[in-house]
């Protein structure tokens, strides 16, 4: 009897993508102005740069819709604030995706308005590849001694 073969599946699932924003000098006025519009997982300095690091609450479907979400994030912020990023050292589109081991490729492409968006920001794309996480068993509780004859 012949049986199906299974369809084997992408190497890598989408997670999600981080704005990072480096600059000399402090970002806290930036990172007040996006934290009703975005989740702050960082802000403080880090070797000397100050570093503010977000998120998209919610899920986002690609990582075209999450860096226009952004984007737009930063185009809503007052001139002084704009300005503020845009003398910032580096500014990166972080897209974060999961090893899944599969045997499939996994194709990641941008589409064109967005590596626009991008470069408009005068920004970088950087990819990271998380290890899936292990699933280890639960090792039983220990069990106290039993003393001898009992």
């Amino acid at each position: 009897m012949n049986t199906p073969a299974r369809r084997a599946g992408p190497a890598a699932l989408y997670l999600n993508v981080d704005l990072e924003i480096r600059s000399r000098t402090s970002l806290l006025p930036v990172v007040e102005a996006l934290r009703p519009h975005l989740l702050v997982l960082h802000a403080g300095r880090v070797r000397g740069t100050f570093l503010a690091s977000f998120q998209l609450p919610g899920v986002t479907r690609s990582p075209d819709v999450a860096i226009r979400r952004f984007a737009q994030a930063l185009a809503d912020l007052a001139p002084a604030l704009q300005a503020r990023c845009r003398e910032a050292r580096d500014r990166v589109f972080d897209i974060g995706l999961e090893w899944a081991a599969g045997s499939r490729a996994f194709p990641l492409a941008l589409r064109g308005d967005t590596v626009k968006t991008i470069a408009q920001l005068n920004a970088r794309v950087a990819v990271t590849l998380y290890p899936r996480p292990r699933h280890e068993p639960r090792k039983p509780a220990k069990r106290g001694r039993r003393a001898p004859g009992r």
